[in-house]
């Protein structure tokens, strides 16, 4: 179990790398990722976030000599795969703030977005970004309204929202009480 930490700025973590210590604040960004397909709108949110105390962490490889394998055999027997997955929901347990970004494309149906958006529905962390277009779009909106989770409708709100909330968590958590 990691210790707590001293919080630095604009910490901008991908798998799979792993902080030592628990992060005094942190965001996941959850969303559309298609195999590296979709929009890299997370490093768009990470980079307005990057001037707070606060971990930001992105599932998306997109950096030189750590990109996503889109030919990754998809099999709980491949320890690459599992590592990315596993990764991916240790850091969503751990958030602060899940910040579930849906790629308005009709043809990216996002299965495993709404796969974790059932997952922590009822985690009171969510905020949801769901554009025209999306083929399930009816399916967030149920789970966001049963579950009174924010449902934003355009990524500039989106944006706007998270980073509100970002400031708000960052203005009066200063102690980590354990996970």
């Amino acid at each position: 179990m990691p210790a707590q930490s001293k919080q630095v700025l604009g910490q901008h973590i991908q798998p799979p790398a792993r902080l030592n210590v628990r992060p005094l604040r942190s965001v996941f960004l959850a969303g559309n990722i298609n195999m590296g397909t979709a929009p890299p709108w997370q490093r768009e949110m990470a980079e307005i976030l990057s001037d707070l105390p606060i971990v930001v962490y992105n599932p998306r490889r997109d950096q030189a000599g750590n990109t996503f394998d889109p030919t990754l055999k998809q099999d709980i027997s491949n320890p690459k795969f599992k590592e990315q997955v596993d990764w991916e929901m240790d850091h969503l347990d751990q958030s602060d703030i899940i910040a579930m970004y849906f790629d308005p494309d009709p043809v990216k149906l996002s299965p495993i977005t709404l796969l974790e958006l059932g997952l922590h529905a009822q985690d009171r962390k969510l905020i949801v970004c769901c554009p025209q277009g999306l083929g399930r779009k009816c399916n967030v909106q149920i789970v966001c309204e049963r579950f009174g989770i924010m449902l934003l409708e355009t990524r500039e709100d989106f944006e706007k929202t998270v980073r509100k909330e970002a400031e708000r968590l960052c203005s009066r958590k200063s102690v980590v009480v354990g996970f």
